[in-house]
């Protein structure tokens, strides 16, 4: 949510990717905070998931999704590895964090604490060695998640998964998907971005929707940033220049066609419709001292929404017509 449902910015290097690339991906604590960010993990991976196989077709740079949260002794601090390998047994295969319910990795058999010690044969030991440094980073798991990314265009993927103590084959499929990967940001303001190829959502932003039906448009209008490129199209205009009118007016049609398209993505994956309007005027009393700068108005957004609603209507594209995420299928045309 911008400041309301988009910040959007100019460079990878900006707020996104110094949380993603400069801390430790997960809590390297076993105790109930580890628990809880799973947990929101886990919701925003579920939205994400629902919202991007309803509209796979939507972009060019589409990625293979499978339901699955991943991570690896890398993303621990050095001193804390021996503990997280006791308690959840991991060792230099990619652990399972959690799973999407009805996804195609849950329709496989996979289950949280597993770990997948192999691809198609290869063994995952001796993957990307250089990337488990002494401070813990995401780099690792991000690459594991490109090399599995690629393994499944080609086909379903045989896996080798440890489960305690016995190792187990599973057959797993991707499904393409669009508009990014998801990440929540450990942080006290109320706010989303998106940079081209993440969407990240605050912990403030996670607790602030009223339900999930809110956390959804939340992310697809984010999604409809990074389908639509405008961090690549933003030539260095930020939201910080954008409070001294310079190029406020190209972040706000950004704004703009954003909602647009993210209730198209929205309604597609059969979300209810009611939920856009709730939580922007919700948001818009919560930071009214400076969304006007980075935004349109929120009377203007929520007509625009509204109007985009009853266009979809009178094409005879009824926003429940919903795509089966249990089988990874897309929606007719």
């Amino acid at each position: 949510m911008a400041v309301s449902l988009g910040c959007l910015r100019a460079s990878v290097s900006a707020c996104l990717l110094i949380g993603l690339a400069a801390a430790p991906a997960f809590s390297a604590s076993p105790a109930p905070q580890a628990d809880v960010a799973r947990d929101q993990d886990l919701r925003l991976e579920t939205i994400g998931y629902r919202l991007a196989i309803a509209n796979g077709s939507r972009c060019d740079g589409q990625q293979m999704l499978t339901g699955l949260l991943f991570h690896d002794i890398g993303a621990y601090e050095l001193k804390d590895r021996p503990a997280i390998s006791r308690v959840y047994g991991l060792g230099k295969g990619f652990g399972i964090r959690g799973v999407v319910p009805e996804s195609l990795a849950e329709q496989a058999g996979l289950r949280t604490g597993d770990e997948i010690t192999a691809v198609n044969g290869v063994d995952l030991d001796a993957f990307s060695p250089e990337l488990i440094r002494r401070t813990g980073s995401y780099d690792r798991t991000e690459a594991f998640i490109a090399y599995l990314d690629a393994a499944l265009r080609q086909g379903p993927a045989l896996l080798s998964v440890r489960r305690g103590d016995d190792v187990t084959s599973v057959r797993l499929a991707g499904a393409p998907g669009c508009g990014g990967r998801f990440a929540v940001q450990a942080r006290s303001d109320l706010n989303a971005w998106s940079d081209g190829r993440y969407v990240a959502v605050t912990t403030r932003m996670m607790d602030f929707a009223a339900d999930d039906q809110e956390l959804a448009f939340v992310v697809a209008h984010e999604m409809a940033h990074n389908i639509l490129k405008h961090a690549e199209q933003s030539s260095g205009v930020t939201r910080l220049l954008a409070q001294f009118a310079v190029g406020a007016g190209k972040i706000k049609k950004s704004e703009l066609a954003a909602d647009e398209l993210g209730v198209e993505l929205f309604a597609r994956a059969g979300y209810d419709l009611s939920a856009p309007e709730r939580i922007l005027r919700r948001a818009a009393k919560s930071l009214w001292w400076n969304i006007a700068f980075t935004h349109p108005g929120t009377t203007r957004r929520v007509e625009q929404i509204n109007a985009t609603i009853v266009r979809l209507h009178q094409a005879d594209a009824p926003p429940a017509r919903l795509l089966t995420t249990a089988r990874g299928t897309t929606p007719s045309p």
